[in-house]
């Protein structure tokens, strides 16, 4: 076997033997920690709270001043909204809003603005607030799918 195979298959059996070891521990997280796709995935009966009321508000802040030029919160909240971003990691609903928005002129407010439009969205789609900032770090924003609260609609919005 050729050694990029060997190590390939090793890197493989490690990140599915952690993976099955994540899935079967108490889904507790370190305050800060970045919430785990499998916390999110394995039926909790609450949903994870991975942004601040205040981060929302300034988010909504963002909106009223920036997005709402051009969007209507429906949206952000639609069924084709829902449809296209739900089951969907945040980073990719961040990254599309950071590298697309404004339009003409994408990429030019602080990331921590974008972050915040991402908590206004989630506020606006029923999903709860907590102690701990939305993160702009594409590796943790990755682990957190978009899931919906039980009875808010669409396809994911339980387990």
């Amino acid at each position: 076997m050729h050694r990029t195979t060997i190590f390939q298959t090793v890197l493989l059996t490690a990140v599915v033997a952690a993976s099955v070891a994540a899935g079967t521990r108490s889904t507790a997280q370190a305050p800060g920690a970045p919430i785990s796709h499998w916390a999110l995935q394995r039926g909790q009966d609450s949903l994870p709270k991975v942004y601040t009321d205040s981060q929302a508000t300034a988010g909504q802040a963002v909106w009223t001043k920036t997005c709402s030029e051009c969007h209507e919160t429906s949206d952000v909240t639609g069924s084709d909204f829902r449809t296209k971003w739900v089951g969907q990691n945040l980073f990719s609903l961040y990254e599309t809003i950071r590298t697309t928005m404004p339009d003409g002129d994408p990429g030019t407010l602080p990331v921590d603005d974008y972050a915040a439009t991402v908590a206004y969205i989630l506020k606006l789609n029923g999903l709860p607030a907590g102690e701990e900032r939305l993160t702009t770090d594409s590796v943790a924003l990755s682990a957190i799918t978009f899931r919906l609260p039980a009875g808010s609609g669409g396809a994911n919005s339980t387990r």
